[in-house]
């Protein structure tokens, strides 16, 4: 129900599903799209403190996710933005299926991190408008 997800984490999105494979996803019509409720007060939200594992794709900045392919033998994970493989950092050495770090629990889709450095500066909101209409409601 994307109404609990709303509830949960404060993001709506267009598909409730995200495709599987790249020809998958130049099939789809509708465009991507994500209604993010910003600074939403969730109660039991899990803070992790230390930095948020990168996708290492040339223009690609995906965070770690639980929504991401895991090879738990050669200690990898796959983006689900880029496909892009990426290794575990050292200290995930001990990761397995029956010990996940917070990022994979399919519960925790939202984590907020405290991290070490100083903050770059204040938090940027961006407000997008989505302009775009049928040709029939242009009259």
């Amino acid at each position: 129900d994307f109404h609990e997800v709303e509830a949960t984490d404060g993001v709506r999105q267009s598909w409730n599903v995200w495709p599987s494979s790249r020809l998958e996803a130049t099939r789809i019509v509708v465009p991507f799209g994500c209604m993010y409720t910003m600074i939403k007060n969730i109660e039991g939200l899990p803070i992790l403190p230390y930095e948020p594992v990168i996708c290492k794709g040339p223009s690609c900045r995906a965070v770690l996710n639980p929504f991401c392919r895991i090879d738990f033998r050669g200690k990898i994970w796959i983006c689900p933005f880029c496909y892009q493989r990426n290794h575990f950092p050292a200290h995930y050495a001990d990761i397995s299926e029956t010990n996940l770090p917070a990022e994979l629990i399919p519960n925790y889709t939202t984590l907020e991190y405290t991290l070490p450095r100083a903050s770059a500066g204040p938090p940027v909101f961006l407000f997008v408008i989505d302009t775009n209409l049928q040709d029939d409601e242009l009259q």
